[in-house]
C-alpha cells in the first residue's frame, strides 16, 4: 500500500489529501488516453442514454435494489 511506503501521507490533513487526490487525477488524465474501441463504446452508451434517458436508474435506486436483494438472500428467498 502506498501509505505504508510513504508514511508522511498519513500525516496530511483532509484538505491536503483532497488536494493531492485532485492533483494526481489531473496528472493521470493528462497521461491517459483511451483506445478507439473504448471511445466507440462510450459514444454508443451515451447515445443510448440520450435516446432514452428515463431508462436508467439512479445510484440510490441501484443501491436500494442491491440492499433488497441482500435481504431476500439472507432470508433464503432469492
Amino acid at each position: 500500500m502506498i501509505l505504508e511506503t510513504m508514511p508522511a501521507l498519513g500525516a496530511l490533513t483532509v484538505d491536503q489529501k483532497l488536494r493531492l487526490v485532485w492533483e494526481l487525477m489531473n496528472d493521470v488524465s493528462r497521461d491517459c488516453s483511451i483506445s478507439p474501441e473504448t471511445a466507440a463504446l462510450l459514444d454508443e452508451r451515451l447515445a443510448g442514454h440520450e435516446a432514452t434517458p428515463n431508462a436508467t436508474r439512479t445510484t440510490d435506486e441501484v443501491t436500494a435494489g442491491i440492499l433488497e436483494l441482500k435481504k431476500r438472500i439472507a432470508a433464503g428467498r432469492a
